[in-house]
């Protein structure tokens, strides 16, 4: 807060999120005190809940902002207090976020950027359920956009970034303009990571013929499989096919040098504990580079809402709203869960153990009574579950091998 005071700002503006909206609403409420004058501008996905700190913000922004916002801008802020909201323009038209000056500020960092906007998809528990958009800012069948295309992602690789993630919720949603990205990727000299979050049932034999030729470490895949449960997916809207979505883990394995980060969720409508363990289990025989077992949040203004409710769940009442008990898992499951979530963490992710797991796991064993194993070891021997050192890491490991 003194770091903004000094700067005597006469307009400070947020996006609030669920890991950081309880601090913003409390920053703003602070800053109006040693600020009087300050106007005060909220946005971002935790917009909607600004409507209770009306003390705190001059403006709320609600959905896209740019329409919105710039709407206020234009008029300098002078409209009255109050929540905004318009339809967000057509995501061709906006422009190249980028200039060559923030390469100081960006070199070696993370990027981001936006080729398309909305989803498909209607999972009840993501903020997209409810957004019907679906729109490329390109276009493959025309030659101008293309080369616009080509420029920003030249543009963008001048500013020598570690990763260029791109945010789109399905990135391959689009296959033909995800396959001309892949390919400007693979051709690219530039010493970055690219992020992509994909869905697996939508990757084709074209998709793995200009995948195959992806260096080590250029592309990375963030694919959401959140459950391999065939009625657990349908109760939370999730449109999946989980054996085609394990022969393309597999095939993404053996045909290529892609990284491959596969999710689950644990919390799901219906799912309990066994069936948990079971896509643990599902997804390490895939033997992705990273498996994430991320505990459900029920965020508000999402259809996820109304299904816990119905169901009886029980959450935390602030951000970052996560899942206490549900319908099938209890407390005691899930506090379970969430350890041997770090317990993957710490050695599965760290692809320290490569060789031994796909001995193990092609011997028969299961990934997750390995897991449980290990947690019970580190509960056994009173220690954290985080920061252990790769000495420790190791010696507790070889106590798997026969």
């Amino acid at each position: 807060m003194t770091r903004i005071y000094r700067e005597q700002p006469d307009l400070a503006c947020f996006s609030a999120y669920v890991w950081n909206s309880s601090q913003v609403f409390e920053l703003a409420r602070e800053l109006k005190k040693v600020l009087p004058g300050l106007k005060t501008v909220l946005g971002g996905p935790e917009a909607g809940r600004g409507e209770d700190f009306t003390e705190s913000f001059d403006f709320i922004v609600k959905g896209p902002g740019e329409a919105a916002f710039r709407r206020l801008a234009e008029a300098g802020f002078s409209l009255p207090a109050g929540v905004y909201e318009k339809p967000a323009p057509p995501l061709k038209e906006l422009p190249f976020p980028y200039r060559d000056a923030d390469k100081g500020s960006l070199e070696n960092k993370l990027v981001y950027y936006e080729s398309a906007r909305g989803c498909p998809y209607r999972c009840a528990y993501c903020l997209s359920a409810l957004d019907n958009r679906n729109e490329a800012r390109f276009d493959p069948d025309s030659d101008a956009d293309r080369k616009k295309l080509y420029r920003e992602l030249d543009a963008l690789l001048a500013l020598k970034p570690r990763t260029l993630k791109f945010v789109d919720r399905s990135f391959n949603a689009h296959p033909r303009l995800a396959r001309l990205i892949w390919q400007h990727a693979i051709q690219s000299v530039a010493d970055c990571e690219y992020h992509f979050e994909i869905y697996p049932e939508l990757i084709s034999e074209e998709d793995f013929q200009i995948l195959e030729q992806a260096l080590p470490e250029r592309i990375r895949f963030e694919i959401g499989i959140q459950t391999v449960d065939a009625a657990v997916a349908r109760a939370c809207g999730r449109a999946s096919n989980w054996p085609k979505a394990k022969s393309i883990l597999n095939a993404l394995h053996e045909r290529t040098e892609i990284c491959v980060h596969a999710d689950l969720l644990a919390g799901l409508p219906g799912e309990k504990y066994a069936s948990v363990l079971r896509g643990v289990d599902e997804l390490a025989s895939t033997f992705p580079a990273e498996i994430q077992l991320g505990m459900l949040k029920i965020l508000p203004e999402t259809p996820m809402l109304q299904i816990a409710r119905e169901r009886g769940y029980i959450w935390q009442s602030s951000p970052p709203w996560q899942v206490l008990a549900t319908d099938a898992l209890s407390f005691e499951q899930m506090a379970k869960l969430q350890e041997l979530a770090k317990i993957i963490n710490l050695y599965w992710n760290k692809g320290e153990f490569v060789q031994e797991w796909k001995s193990m796991l092609k011997a028969g064993e299961k990934a997750s009574k390995l897991l449980l194993e290990l947690l019970k070891q580190h509960h056994k021997l009173d220690l954290q579950l985080h920061s252990i050192s790769k000495a420790r890491r190791a010696e507790l490991f070889a106590t798997l091998e026969p």
